[in-house]
């Protein structure tokens, strides 16, 4: 397992990730912890611990959302989640291959503190698409959206994945200014079809491990 470095400390790149490609959501109490998450951690990092979720999750991830709902507000509109973003997504990583969900939290308190998401095999069977990080405000500006997906590099390059690949609206700078920090390049410029706003550019971003 590599050594996870510190991220940066600009709050920005903690608040702006790269759109995902359906919905998501969440309000955190101060008692929410992991314990609901029946899995051992997929990978930890020197400060979270990173657990698949599944059917029986979706409460755990609607709060993620909810707390993070600033993330959607680039997505839908609003900054606030669906009501059923959680099952949604849930249910959609259930029956897609390579497509997965998982919670942050934190190491020594095993508090929540935000959800990465991920798709293994596209568009490449070599790549992966980072579809979602988000970093719920109480733990943003500390580094962790960057320590999240350094360590889901290193986990995807174990299983034979050589490149992540995301996506951000063309016209956020400040997205953009998030992926290039993380080491990606710009692709290029195409449209999305989205359900919530229609007809979208986004901008396409890539790195090889």
């Amino acid at each position: 397992m590599r050594q996870w470095r510190e991220g940066a400390k600009s709050g920005i790149l903690d608040r702006h990730e790269p759109p995902i490609f359906s919905s998501r959501i969440f309000q955190v109490m101060s008692e929410t912890k992991s314990e609901s998450i029946r899995t051992a951690p997929l990978y930890e990092t020197e400060r979270m611990k990173i657990n698949l979720l599944g059917d029986g999750d979706e409460s755990v991830l609607q709060r993620v959302f909810t707390e993070a709902g600033d993330y959607f507000l680039s997505i839908t509109g609003r900054a606030e989640p669906d009501p059923d973003a959680a099952e949604r997504e849930i249910r959609a990583c259930s029956s897609t291959p390579g497509r997965a969900i998982a919670l942050l939290s934190d190491v020594g308190t095993d508090e929540a503190v935000g959800a990465i998401g991920w798709w293994r095999g596209s568009p490449e069977p070599n790549l992966a698409l980072l579809g979602m990080i988000l970093i719920i405000p109480t733990a943003r500006a500390e580094g962790r959206a960057h320590e999240a997906i350094e360590g889901l590099e290193g986990w995807l390059a174990e299983q034979g994945i050589t490149g992540i690949r995301s996506a951000a609206g063309a016209g956020d700078t400040r997205a953009h200014t998030f992926l290039t920090s993380l080491g990606f390049a710009p692709l290029d410029e195409r449209k999305h079809v989205s359900l919530d706003r229609g007809r979208m550019m986004i901008a396409l971003f890539e790195k090889s491990f």
